[in-house]
């Protein structure tokens, strides 16, 4: 079975997407993979921290590593939106493939300094898990989140500082950055 570097580099490469879909239960988890498996397409399904503390962090790694196996196909989850080391830290040893490190609501030289240090943890945890460094504000679909005023805004000028992290300096037009490899630059 491929890793989620593996299939990431492979869609770089013949210039398409992976989609990403969070589920909030397992009914969505299962209509997700159905819909995955039908179209042969590899799919990432992701899990906020309250959809981790609503279906249970462990639980989720659970369903998704059965379907992989089960059905010998390229599913892989995330840690959605993830605030702090700890659940960060919870996600890597429950067996995520990733993680978004959500500090973007830092200034970014100290969001740069604590999404630097979470890596080189996560990567001690679980060496092959792909860390992703969330910069500024990139919205929400939250209707609450709509209302705010957000100072911050991504911009591929402001995501420069992740991207010296990884051998291949990927940054996604959502000014989201994969931290692909465990050489961070000094």
């Amino acid at each position: 079975m491929q890793t989620l570097r593996d299939v990431l580099i492979q869609a770089g490469k013949q210039g398409v997407a992976i989609g990403h879909f969070n589920v909030p239960d397992l009914v969505v988890l299962r209509a997700v993979f159905g819909a995955a498996r039908e179209l042969d397409a590899p799919v990432i399904v992701g899990a906020s921290e309250g959809e981790r503390s609503f279906m249970g962090v462990c639980q989720i790694a659970a369903l998704v590593k059965s379907l992989r196996e089960e059905f010998d196909f390229p599913i892989f989850l995330n840690a959605d939106h993830t605030h702090s080391l700890a659940s960060a830290a919870e996600a890597a040893k429950s067996g995520f493939d990733s993680i978004v490190f959500d500090l973007s609501a830092l200034p970014l030289e100290q969001n740069v300094r604590q999404t630097r240090e979470a890596v080189s943890a996560l990567k001690e945890i679980h060496p092959s898990i792909l860390v992703e460094g969330e910069i500024g504000d990139i919205g929400s679909g939250s209707p609450a989140s709509r209302m705010k005023s957000f100072p911050i805004r991504s911009t591929l000028r402001s995501s420069k500082p992740f991207e010296n992290w990884s051998s291949r300096g990927w940054r996604s037009s959502a000014i989201r950055v994969w931290l692909l490899s465990l050489e961070i630059a000094s």
